[in-house]
């Protein structure tokens, strides 16, 4: 059903919603809004940004036909915009001419926006940054290759068919998404106390090219974790033996160095508060048991893109 796509679509590319705990109304409420942008055949895009040439080089990469792009020049204008029309997603700029990008999102927080990708030249602060992270999706650093990344998320978010978009902008997505380029180089953590799941997983992984640690449990987790600064993302089973999956997650956000490291939770257990359990205790996302390796692949790679 399209609902079932809305959720995998969430899963998959809207990872931004499900950052932090959110209740079951909110999530439905998200849904809702996926399976909505998913119907529809033109959607629509809120660029605020006054740099005419940024514009005119946004609307080329985003081309046309299945998307309507507005621009707004200003805050003030964005906000009459957002009032008057419904989008689907905005891409905002902090350096406006009358208010910064981040009281723009501090002004309309109340008025259920639409996603938000971030898309600056500016060097931001840890305090700006965390700031940014309440109001927005996905913070992107204008510079060499951000303009394909900005093309893979606004893709991601409105929900647009690969094989309906122009040939360049196809070559540009599989070269930004290709599994092969995404998982080169990079190591991946499995802690998980049942050694037939570990060595499943790690066939998978490394037949993937990805490099692969093994812990048993949540202490050598933490070992291995400080030992391998190489690490870019960990698939952390929740019900483990004397340190569980929550308490190991807890222990690693403590480390400052740690609090950004990806950490998907696999559980056996499908209800619905163990998702909010598992991201309140430090995961940023969630996969219930048995693992679906499609879709672990999927976020494994949407999270290694970040």
């Amino acid at each position: 059903s399209v609902m079932d796509e809305s959720k995998q679509a969430l899963q998959m590319g809207a990872i931004g919603f499900l950052s932090k705990p959110v209740s079951q109304e909110k999530l439905d409420q998200v849904f809702q809004k996926i399976e909505k942008t998913i119907s529809k055949i033109v959607k629509h895009l809120l660029i605020v940004e006054d740099d005419e040439a940024m514009i005119k080089g946004m609307r080329e990469l985003i081309g046309n036909g299945d998307v309507e792009t507005v621009i707004a020049e200003n805050g003030q204008k964005a906000q009459e915009l957002l009032k008057s029309q419904e989008f689907d997603c905005m891409v905002l700029d902090l350096k406006l001419p009358d208010i910064s990008g981040l009281e723009l999102l501090q002004r309309i927080k109340n008025e259920d926006p639409p996603p938000v990708i971030v898309y600056t030249g500016k060097d931001l602060t840890e305090e700006e940054e965390h700031q940014l992270q309440q109001y927005s999706q996905i913070i992107l650093i204008k510079g060499a290759t951000s303009s394909e990344r900005l093309l893979g998320e606004i893709t991601l978010f409105l929900h647009r068919v690969e094989s309906n978009l122009p040939e360049n902008q196809q070559k540009i997505l599989k070269k930004l998404y290709n599994p092969e380029q995404v998982f080169y180089n990079k190591t991946i953590l499995i802690v998980d106390d049942d050694a037939r799941n570990v060595f499943a997983l790690s066939h998978i992984l490394t037949e993937k090219g990805l490099k692969v640690l093994k812990a048993f449990d949540g202490k050598e987790a933490l070992n291995v974790l400080n030992t391998h600064s190489e690490i870019d993302l960990v698939l952390m089973d929740i019900m483990m033996p004397e340190m569980d999956g929550y308490e190991t997650m807890r222990e690693i956000r403590k480390q400052k160095n740690f609090q950004k490291l990806p950490i998907i939770a696999l559980t056996a257990k499908a209800m619905k508060e163990d998702r909010h359990k598992c991201i309140e205790a430090g995961a940023t996302d969630y996969l219930p048991k048995p693992v679906d390796t499609s879709q672990l692949l999927a976020l494994i790679q949407v999270w290694l893109n970040q």
